[in-house]
């Protein structure tokens, strides 16, 4: 993603989205419209709202994508 900068490569799936890997709630925006269009998706805002981590978010996109199967 082209919004996370390339020096949070390293961090693990418990870092804070706004605290830790540093996006502001625009760059999260802007995230998601590209995991949108990558995966064809659309991302509700519940999704978003439950996501403060990097593996919160990866799990509420793993079960959306689940449950449109």
């Amino acid at each position: 993603m082209a919004v996370i900068q390339p020096n949070a490569a390293g961090l693990d799936g418990d870092a804070d989205l706004a605290r830790e890997v540093g996006l502001d709630s625009v760059q999260v925006m802007d995230m998601i419209m590209e995991i949108e269009d990558s995966l064809d998706i659309s991302v509700p805002v519940e999704v978003l709202a439950q996501a403060r981590t990097v593996n919160e978010l990866r799990d509420g996109i793993e079960r959306l994508i689940g449950s449109s199967s």
